[in-house]
């Protein structure tokens, strides 16, 4: 959160979103139910997790997105859609600065707390727990325990027959964090048309360190998925 996404924007649903949409129905079919308050979705992103919360649910689902190029896409997803515009209310602030209080009994936190230090993270998910109702359900990605310095291709896909591929790099950085580098490639005809790179550094939490900062905000840790995912009642 706070992070520019100014390069990343332009290719992530393109690259990722197959993925990404995978994740979240399966993740929302066993953990949504069925919000009757509202619903957070904290670091929106690109509005994919945005647009599926807001055709399942009756209620406003409130997307959180700092982030002015990924807002500009989520906006985007949801132009035109007159069954679900009337239903999402989009924040350009950070959750901790938006003084939320009892408006959801459902969040949603993927690919965001990695991104904050332990003093804004415990900020974060106050914010959280003031904006949920109580008995309100969070599910929440929790930082990584551990970097392990890796490459990892992007899925690659053709447009117009140009090539978009890319890739993340993962680098230790002392003890406690990490940095993610992804590397962006349009290619035509077996050639380079262009490259573009992005940096993000995140922070390193173990499990039983992030279960006590959800214990310090309200939370009580009810369960858990995959990938590293908590999930937590107000």
């Amino acid at each position: 959160m706070g992070q520019a996404y100014a390069v990343t924007a332009e290719f992530y649903d393109l690259l990722q979103a197959t993925e990404h949409l995978a994740v979240t129905g399966r993740l929302l079919d066993r953990w949504l139910g069925r919000p009757e308050v509202g619903v957070l979705d904290v670091g929106a992103g690109t509005g994919l997790a945005t647009n599926l919360l807001a055709r399942r649910c009756a209620v406003t689902v409130h997307a959180v997105e700092p982030a002015a190029s990924m807002r500009a896409v989520l906006l985007s997803r949801l132009a035109g859609q007159t069954e679900v515009l009337p239903r999402v209310r989009v924040y350009a602030r950070t959750i901790q600065d938006l003084g939320l209080v009892g408006v959801a009994d459902f969040g949603w936190c993927l690919n965001t707390m990695a991104g904050l230090d332990l003093s804004d993270r415990a900020a974060a998910l106050r914010a959280l727990a003031a904006a949920l109702v109580p008995g309100g359900r969070l599910v929440v990605q929790r930082p990584p325990s551990r970097a392990v310095a890796q490459r990892r291709d992007l899925p690659s896909w053709r447009l117009g027959g140009d090539l978009y591929s890319g890739e993340v790099t993962t680098t230790p950085v002392g003890a406690d964090r990490v940095r993610w580098r992804f590397d962006y490639r349009v290619s035509r005809d077996g050639a380079l048309v262009r490259a573009e790179t992005e940096v993000f550094d995140g922070h390193l939490a173990t499990e039983s360190g992030f279960d006590a900062e959800l214990a310090s905000a309200g939370f009580t840790v009810i369960g858990a998925d995959v990938p590293d995912i908590v999930v937590a009642s107000r």
